[in-house]
């Protein structure tokens, strides 16, 4: 199934390409020695499972639109299998196929002068840095160093790559390096021997080597201090972020798009929580609550008929006891005490797992003979992890070193087992299971949760390890909840459902569009017809671009730019539905673009792609004012199990017998409401009740703080969203209705007095947000239990 970019990835790529245009197209672009334009650069800094791998794949498909001669894309990684996974992933039926469409996507070793000289069509040539990195190496069948009378003629494959004539003009190449943080010294010089048009280099965390600063960035560092003279210049630092907290144009903000890893969480690409539970009981013990955990989650997962399985890793020494001594792998299979062999007699024997489903991947060291035939056994090569991938196995023990290119969306749960010692360093192995199964966070907390479970010999370890993850999280800016309960003394948490009493009744809120589905028609039935090749389909903004004659590669550059109207194009459909993909995925999905008229191919710059972008807005503002949200009466919401802290504060008329992770405005006010003796409920975050949100952005939804059953309404009450009363939206919020009787009231409630929306609280009482007369209106109060009575008058 193939992907369709989030609102924020599309930004992000969007960004890379702005920041390269204004580069590419500077008169001030730096060159070495007055003849070889240097490269541009950009870092691509994201959370793991954020999708660094899709937006670099828009970025070099919009780059293209500001080529004169179609580029050659030279996408590399250490590691083959992720080479491997990526090819499958751009290839026909792959799941990023339509972001490089146009694209010939080819392997290394299929790389032949006729695809190099071929400027009608662009190139994505895939490749581990094996290739090149020692020129005794070779990648399959190509030795890119060697010369190849047969096929390449006189040159060697990586003589014609630097040459990359195209009938006397030479490609443009980006150099993609996914996982940059491995580029190294050597892979620099080799790689300057390309003379690539831009480097683009992805990594949570970036560290490059000297020569690589030296040669790459320092001279962009050099242009944006020249280029920061000139007033127009200026300018577009600005719009293009690039400028520092002083307001001038910033190397470092330049050189990196930083992806917001909060866009990441509202975007649903991973779970919201981090639940973890630690112990010094034995491990069998340990692997029971995960195990029982498991089966929690196999059951959510049922419930909603899903239709996936959730897996679990287990992270521990490989041929190192608990007591750190040697296991003797000598011994028979029965008596050995390695804790990977621990872990899989424990779930193989005592909690009658299929054999076939575990794998150990890590060197475990065995005797003739005394390895079962069932042990599935893994040592860490790169033929081995293809045939791991393919085994789909749902429990996978291993040590720290499972290498790129694992992440399965559907690992939830984590054992880390005391062997790892006292630098147990979790927050390395969370990446392992951040990413969320289908991109879709679901109302039950325990399926937008990482769950793992720590066997330490001290509490102090476990803290530590807690406070390692915090500590990362912060740095990447990700507002994940950290849930943990310690089963050494504070009492441990448990797994919690509805009162059995409880009679109350919550259905799902949905998005009809179809008031919106007719006009958004008309504003594609009134989108004027472009000609290809006329003035309107060609670019004026990023036109000037340097055709790099082969005869005369030494030709100094200076500023002599040639002046082409007709840069690489693109269709017109994909411009308008990238413009509303930016925006909007739910507005997307009402449009019809398939008219021929959309078919036509254009310019960056041109009035054609403008118009595009103005469509997009158009279409985008039409859905949100024309879409309103209705309660289904047909859907019902389900409660799920919740996991609470056995010493959590108990309630007489919450849904559950208790709640945690109350803040400091949430506590008394959910102590003031309880007083009433009506039903309520303190919805989850990170997997409850939703309500869609009708504006631009990331998120999807809001989750109101609390609910409330009084006679026929569902009241939703929230301690923290003023923020969403900014404009009409919030009016939709306010009385949801199913066939036009209200069934939903929305209030939101801000400490302090507040007159106007986003005015300045004032200190002192509370204010109440409802609906009156059409617009959101203050009602002040001076206490908590006057602001409960308050929100729950219809």
């Amino acid at each position: 199934m193939q992907i369709e970019l989030k609102p924020f990835q599309v930004r992000a790529a969007q960004q890379i390409v702005n920041r390269y245009a204004f580069f590419a197209g500077h008169a001030y672009r730096p060159t070495y020695k007055g003849k070889l334009r240097r490269p541009f650069y950009q870092a691509l800094s994201a959370i793991t499972g954020a999708g660094k791998t899709p937006v670099l794949a828009e970025a070099v498909t919009l780059m293209r639109m500001h080529m004169v001669v179609e580029p050659i894309v030279f996408w590399m990684s250490k590691a083959k299998s992720v080479v491997q996974q990526t090819y499958a992933n751009f290839s026909g039926g792959g799941k990023y196929a339509g972001l490089v469409e146009e694209f010939r996507v080819i392997r290394a070793a299929q790389l032949e002068p006729s695809l190099i000289a071929d400027g009608s069509s662009p190139l994505i040539v895939l490749a581990t840095t094996g290739l090149f990195n020692n020129k005794e190496q070779s990648d399959g069948a190509l030795n890119i160093y060697k010369k190849d009378q047969d096929l390449f003629g006189d040159q060697s494959p990586w003589e014609r790559l630097i040459a990359r004539d195209a009938g006397g003009v030479r490609r443009p190449l980006i150099i993609v390096y996914d996982e940059g943080h491995n580029l190294s010294d050597q892979q620099t010089q080799i790689l300057a021997e390309l003379e690539p048009e831009a480097y683009l280099l992805a990594s949570a965390t970036l560290r490059l080597p000297s020569g690589f600063a030296k040669s790459v960035i320092g001279p962009q560092e050099a242009w944006i201090d020249d280029a920061r003279e000139d007033d127009d210049s200026l300018k577009r630092f600005v719009q293009l972020g690039a400028v520092g907290d002083a307001g001038t144009p910033d190397a470092s903000a330049f050189a990196v798009t930083v992806v917001d890893s909060n866009a990441v969480i509202k975007s649903e690409l991973i779970k919201t929580s981090i639940q973890f539970d630690g112990t010094t009981a034995p491990m069998e013990r340990c692997l029971d609550d995960l195990y029982d955990r498991l089966e929690l989650i196999e059951q959510e997962i049922q419930a909603r008929a899903l239709g996936f399985t959730p897996k679990a890793i287990y992270v521990c020494k490989t041929n190192i006891t608990d007591d750190g001594d040697k296991d003797d792998h000598t011994k028979p299979f029965e008596h050995r005490n390695a804790p990977p062999i621990r872990i899989w007699r424990y779930l193989v024997e005592q909690k009658k797992v299929d054999p076939a489903k575990v794998a150990i991947y890590a060197d475990l060291k065995f005797s003739d003979g005394n390895r079962p035939d069932a042990v599935n056994l893994f040592s860490r090569g790169e033929s081995d992890f293809d045939e791991f991938q393919a085994g789909d196995f749902q429990h996978i023990i291993f040590n720290q070193g499972l290498q790129e290119g694992w992440d399965d969306p559907a690992c939830y749960l984590g054992y880390v087992d005391k062997s790892m010692g006292s630098q147990i360093r979790v927050e390395q192995i969370i990446g392992r299971v951040l990413r969320q199964y289908d991109a879709k966070h679901y109302d039950s907390p325990l399926l937008n949760s990482a769950h793992f479970f720590l066997r330490v010999d001290k509490k102090n370890v476990f803290t530590e390890s807690i406070e390692a993850v915090r500590a990362k999280l912060q740095e990447d800016g990700a507002a994940i909840e950290i849930v943990h309960t310690y089963g050494g003394g504070d009492g441990g948490a448990e797994d919690i459902y509805p009162k059995e009493d409880s009679s109350v009744v919550l259905h799902q809120v949905h998005a009809d569009a179809g008031d919106a589905v007719a006009v958004i028609a008309q504003l594609v039935a009134k989108f004027p017809t472009f000609k290809e090749g006329e003035e309107d389909t060609q670019g004026e903004a990023h036109n000037k671009m340097e055709l790099v004659v082969i005869s005369d590669l030494d030709k100094e550059s200076g500023h002599d730019w040639m002046v082409n109207g007709h840069a690489n194009r693109v269709r017109l459909r994909w411009l308008v539905s990238n413009a509303i993909r930016s925006r909007s995925r739910a507005a997307l999905a009402v449009v019809d673009l398939k008219a021929s008229k959309f078919d036509v191919r254009v310019e960056a710059g041109s009035n054609a792609a403008a118009a595009a972008d103005d469509l997009a807005r158009d279409i985008v503002s039409s859905y949100y004012q024309l879409t309103s949200l209705v309660y289904e009466s047909e859907r019902e919401f389900t409660f799920s199990t919740m996991r609470v802290p056995k010493k959590a504060q108990a309630f007489d008329n919450g849904l559950y017998a208790r709640y945690a992770g109350l803040n400091k405005f949430e506590a008394p006010f959910a102590i003031a409401l309880d007083k009433l003796g009506l039903p309520w409920h303190r919805n989850p975050s990170n997997g409850g009740f939703r309500i869609p949100l009708l504006s631009e952005g990331d998120s999807a939804s809001f989750s109101p703080d609390f609910l409330v059953w009084k006679g026929k309404y569902v009241f939703c009450l929230d301690t923290k969203g003023s923020h969403l009363l900014t404009d009409a939206v919030a009016r939709k919020l306010f009385d949801i209705q199913d066939e036009g009787t209200t069934k939903l009231l929305t209030r939101f409630i801000s400490e302090g007095t507040q007159k106007t929306i986003g005015g300045k609280a004032i200190q002192g009482g509370y204010t109440v947000w409802k609906m009156k007369a059409g617009s959101p209106t203050p009602i002040h109060v001076s206490s908590l239990d006057q602001a409960v009575k308050e929100c729950l008058k219809a």
